[in-house]
């Protein structure tokens, strides 16, 4: 088997040239010692096995975060014969700068040109063959929805070379990096070792661990003594390289400007308009879910019906392995049937706006709402992750600069509602009470998100005045194919690590119920329970979800015996719970997230500080309404 790596900075269409080679089922995993994870897939070409590595987006080698780190160790350390570099036409330089650091490497490489024809009728023509005659190395260009290229790339992904190109350096550079290959006496690397050495220079954290030595640490010293900075001056000469490279491969031509593009300039220059449109996308998102996945559920039940009243019926008559097995059954139909659709739906609309380019968009219209809030503007991007899940969003706050803005960050994410929660609001309260009370509950939840914001820094001191540097994507129109994909992909750990908690979670209340020991534990917690208005017995779910917040739902079900949860709990009291459910660290994998980022101790008293903020906000929407 052949292994192919795909590389190329963010929103260069990797995912959806992975399905286009492929057109086979897609799997994912999380890298070895971390939480990112890497979509792999297969094909066969030409009586040949080959295996595509999807690797996160990056915009050069250098980690400085997560994902940049996790793929510069799958180019140091996978067995791999080549890979294939995805550039954005509408972007040359900045792809070739990539292109030009893994030359460094001797890497065998093809280039794999996307969006050439947004960009001609842009006025960007890039010149392929001169490209190709450049570097020494097949050039394609492809349009992966269209199927466009894609043949021709799997016919020269078996011509991939190095790159036929010296990058030459200042000669303070050149000196440091001649002591640096010290480094590499006596040693055997599949990659180039000047390369490597020119990434010790850099200080590259990884080379270093791997094939640092004195000699490098005293060059990189040494040229910083001479007043120069190696990074940046590596980082410069790669960029005026890629700069002279897409000059002369680019041809322009006459593009008149669209009204498309006219609006959007109006979008990002005005705050308000801007601000505007991104609550307006968010709300409509949130409605829309609430109105299909309430669809979904209504025919997913007339479905099932039969079949669950058939077990019902069957399983009453068996005593308590017959209630275990009912009291299962139960609660995998809550969260399957009644709660699963909703967040599918929810992620396939992100799925929608990250493709579109709409929610690159959304972080910049909302960054002048940062100043106001007193939070860092790159703190944007861990609280749109959020909506997806809290634990990448939560690591995702190591890209924004001091610990004190890391705890304002994660304090944000306790209100916004990741898409675990998002089964609670849309599942019990969009389902039972309409798309009022699931607007509702986000809208008070990114209220509270920056009111805690606020307040937590002026007491800790911890806004800095900052200038918000992002890539703005063209605006594109989605693939459904390939929004269904991404979503699956991300959606189907509900089937692999929930279902046995919920499982679990189901024989442990049954139990409790069969011999009356229920009440009994609930007892202590009664206050708590008269505080929020709710049945004592609401109290096991709510407690029971901070282990993952997807078997609420289930949970709930059990306890009450019925998915018609308003035949036994009122409108108010379904609204209470869900806010309960949603206001607070989600589940215990986020405060284990929270743990390694801000430290044991501070974690844990964030988040008692968070859980009874949330606590007394359902509280008081029980005692004012």
């Amino acid at each position: 088997m052949r292994r192919i790596l795909l590389i190329g900075q963010p929103n260069t269409g990797k995912s959806t040239l992975l399905s286009a080679l492929t057109s086979a089922f897609t799997w994912t995993s999380n890298y070895p010692g971390t939480t990112v994870e890497i979509a792999r897939a297969r094909a066969l070409i030409e009586s040949e096995v080959y295996e595509f590595i999807d690797t996160p987006g990056i915009y050069n080698l250098y980690p400085s975060s997560l994902e940049e780190e996790t793929t510069e160790k799958i180019v140091l350390e996978e067995d791999y014969e080549a890979a294939v570099v995805l550039i954005d036409a509408n972007a040359a330089e900045r792809g070739l700068a990539l292109v030009l650091s893994l030359a460094e490497l001797d890497m065998p490489l093809v280039i794999a040109v996307n969006f050439w024809e947004e960009a001609e009728k842009k006025g960007l023509r890039i010149d392929r063959g001169r490209l190709e005659r450049i570097l020494d190395i097949p050039v394609v260009k492809i349009n992966p929805v269209k199927g466009t290229g894609i043949d021709e790339l799997k016919r020269r992904i078996k011509e991939a070379r190095s790159p036929k190109i010296n990058v030459e350096y200042d000669d303070h550079i050149e000196a440091a990096l001649a002591n640096a290959l010290s480094c590499f006496e006596n040693l055997e690397t599949k990659l180039s070792k000047r390369g490597l050495a020119v990434r010790l220079l850099e200080g590259d954290p990884l080379v270093m661990k791997k094939y640092g030595c004195r000699s490098a640490e005293e060059a990189h010293k040494w040229a910083i003594e001479q007043g120069h900075d190696p990074y940046r001056n590596i980082e410069e000469t790669r960029a005026g390289y890629a700069a002279r490279i897409a000059s002369s491969i680019t041809r322009f031509l006459p593009a008149p400007r669209t009204r498309l593009s006219r609006l959007d300039l109006l979008m990002l220059r005005s705050p308000l308009i801007g601000g505007l449109a991104a609550l307006s996308f968010i709300s409509v998102m949130i409605v829309m879910t609430a109105v299909i996945g309430s669809i979904l559920v209504d025919v997913l039940s007339q479905l099932t019906e039969p079949l669950f009243n058939s077990l019902n019926v069957l399983l009453s008559t068996k005593g308590l392995p017959g209630y275990l097995a009912l009291s299962i059954v139960i609660a995998l139909k809550a969260q399957y049937i009644a709660a699963v659709p909703y967040v599918f739906i929810f992620y396939v609309f992100l799925m929608f706006l990250e493709d579109s380019g709409f929610l690159a968009r959304i972080m910049i219209w909302l960054h002048s709402l940062t100043k106001r809030i007193g939070i860092h503007s790159k703190a944007v991007i861990p609280i749109l992750l959020g909506l997806g899940c809290s634990v990448p969003a939560t690591k995702a706050s190591r890209i924004v600069p001091g610990r004190k803005q890391r705890i304002i960050v994660i304090s944000a994410l306790a209100f916004i509602p990741c898409s675990s929660r998002a089964a609670i609001i849309f599942g019990v309260a969009g389902r039972f009470l309409g798309a009022w009370a699931a607007l509702t509950i986000y809208a008070l939840g990114f209220i509270l998100a920056i009111l805690v914001s606020k307040a937590f820094s002026k007491l800790i001191r911890a806004y800095e005045e900052t200038v918000l540097v992002e890539d703005v994507p063209p605006l594109r129109v989605p693939q459904i194919e390939n929004a269904l994909i991404k979503s699956w992909l991300r959606f189907k750990y509900f089937f692999l690590i929930v279902t046995p908690f919920i499982v679990f979670g189901a024989i442990i209340y049954a139990l409790l119920d069969y011999y009356a020991l229920a009440p009994i534990i609930v007892s202590p917690f009664k206050p708590l329970a008269a505080f929020l208005k709710i049945p004592p017995a609401l109290l096991i779910p709510l407690f029971y979800g901070f282990l993952q917040k997807d078997l609420v739902i289930s949970m709930l079900a059990a306890i009450l015996g019925t998915l018609d949860f308003p035949s036994v709990l009122t409108n108010k009291q379904i609204m209470i719970f869900s806010m309960a459910s949603t206001y607070q660290i989600p589940c215990i994998i986020a405060l284990g997230a929270m743990c390694r980022e801000t430290g044991a101790i501070k974690a844990i008293l964030l988040w008692l500080i968070l859980y009874l903020i949330g606590l007394t906000v359902a509280g008081l929407y029980a005692a004012l309404f």
